[in-house]
Formats: structure tokens, C-alpha cells, sequence
């Protein structure tokens, strides 16, 4: 079962930031009926304001839309245990992510839906990034059970409860979601 944010919560602001975004496809990003439903998904899951990179590195023809989440604002709880972490109930966040991506997509340009949805966290000198699996485009119901660490990519064991990371991934993971 999928931990959801409370029904009656307050929608979350939606700060915009840019690296790598033309003017016309900032405009289509902007779309305050994309932006009002990604405020509303995000309700309950984050403390505003909501910062949402949307990036786009020409080099590897690679989009990402990710919130950055800041410490302390993650108010969805992630169950754990020891190195067995259930990152699946971040997916509220990540699906209103998806979502919005599909949302620009469908209205100004379908080659948006290529754009990899996630969540990037910063805390001291270790930096985790959260991904979304499934098929393209994934709708992010299902998180990766890969997680970017200090920009080494590493893969849990899925399991029963969450997924299994070593010892050592698992201590940066849960410091980078404030656990």
C-alpha cells in the first residue's frame, strides 16, 4: 500500500527553477494549469515553497524535473528499518512530478514526456537523487530502487517492506530524507 498525503491539506507554492530552459519551453513549463494541479498533487507530501528544477542538458539531449527537497519539508513519512528502506511512499511526490510533466507534454510538446522525473537532496557534503521506474513514461507510482549517492549510482535489493541497501547507502539515504 502507497503512503498518501492527507486529504484536507494546503496546496504547496511551486517555485520554478531553470538550467538550460529556452524562453518558449519555460513559457509551456509556466502553464498555470499544470502548475495549480502539481501544486495540489504536492499537497500534504512537502513543506512549501516547492522547489522544482526543470533542467536540460543539450550535451546528453537529457530533461529532468526534480524537487529539490529541502531539510526538514519532507512531510510524507518513509517507513525504515535498519538498511531496509520503503521508498515507494515517496510516491505521492513523484507521481504529481509525473504528472506534470505529462500535463505540459499533452498540451505544448510531447517530447517533454522523455524528461526523467525525480527528487534530488542535499544534506552537508551527501547529495541523493531519487528516481522513477516503469515504462516510459512512467507515471512515478514505482521509485527506482536505485539511488544516486554523491553521484555514484547504487541499487538496493528489493524486499518485503522496502528495499535492502548496504549499510553504508542506507545511512546516506535516510540522511538524505531527514530519518
Amino acid at each position: 500500500m502507497l503512503a498518501e498525503p492527507p486529504v484536507d491539506a494546503e496546496p504547496v507554492q511551486v517555485v520554478l527553477v531553470w538550467q538550460g530552459i529556452s524562453s518558449l519551453h519555460k513559457s509551456f513549463f509556466s502553464n498555470s494549469q499544470a502548475t495549480t494541479a502539481l501544486s495540489l498533487g504536492l499537497a500534504g507530501t512537502v513543506q512549501g515553497p516547492a522547489n522544482i528544477y526543470v533542467r536540460y542538458d543539450s550535451v546528453e539531449f537529457l530533461g529532468t524535473i526534480r524537487l529539490q527537497l529541502r531539510p526538514g519539508t519532507l512531510r510524507l513519512v518513509v517507513r525504515h528499518d535498519g538498511d531496509l528502506i520503503r521508498l515507494s511512499d515517496l510516491a505521492p511526490v513523484t507521481r504529481a512530478l509525473a504528472a506534470y510533466r505529462s500535463a505540459v507534454a499533452s498540451h505544448y510538446d510531447i517530447r517533454v514526456e522523455s524528461f526523467r522525473v525525480g527528487i534530488e537532496s542535499f544534506r552537508g557534503p551527501t547529495s541523493c537523487i531519487f528516481g522513477v521506474a516503469g515504462t516510459p513514461p512512467p507515471d512515478g507510482s514505482l521509485l527506482s530502487p536505485c539511488v544516486q549517492v554523491d553521484g555514484v549510482e547504487h541499487c538496493g535489493r528489493p524486499e518485503v517492506g522496502g528495499i535492502r541497501f548496504e549499510p553504508a547507502v542506507a545511512r546516506a539515504v535516510r540522511r538524505c530524507l531527514d530519518l
